[in-house]
């Protein structure tokens, strides 16, 4: 596996375990990551760190990738969240992520999600 894959793994291995602290030492300090129909994307670690986080009635997030295309320095993922909420429901979402990447780091996200 090339090694910007294995950085997408981790990245996606932190969300799962919600390592915020762990997943920040993944990205640049220029990051951006824009969900698709968002107003404006998060820009900065800080902004990253606050918009990724789930709400507080979140008890447990199940993640598993699907696919992942490598070409240059861009990883593209696929693949499903289970959001596992306080009072027992739980929203199952499908995702494709493309990451780019500058220096080994994630610079840049652009997240296409729907719930299902």
């Amino acid at each position: 596996m090339s090694h910007n894959k294995s950085v997408v793994e981790e990245y996606m291995a932190c969300f799962r375990r919600q390592d915020w602290a762990k997943m920040l030492t993944l990205v640049t300090d220029d990051i951006e990551r824009w969900e698709v129909g968002a107003p404006t994307p998060s820009r900065g670690k800080k902004e990253l760190d606050r918009d990724i986080r789930p709400g507080p009635d979140v008890v447990k997030l199940e993640s598993n990738v699907t696919r992942m295309v490598e070409e240059g320095d861009v990883v593209v993922a696929e693949g499903t969240v289970e959001v596992h909420k306080e009072n027992g429901n739980v929203i199952a979402v499908r995702y494709l992520d493309l990451f780019e990447f500058d220096g080994g780091k994630i610079q840049r996200v652009t997240a296409y999600t729907v719930v299902v």
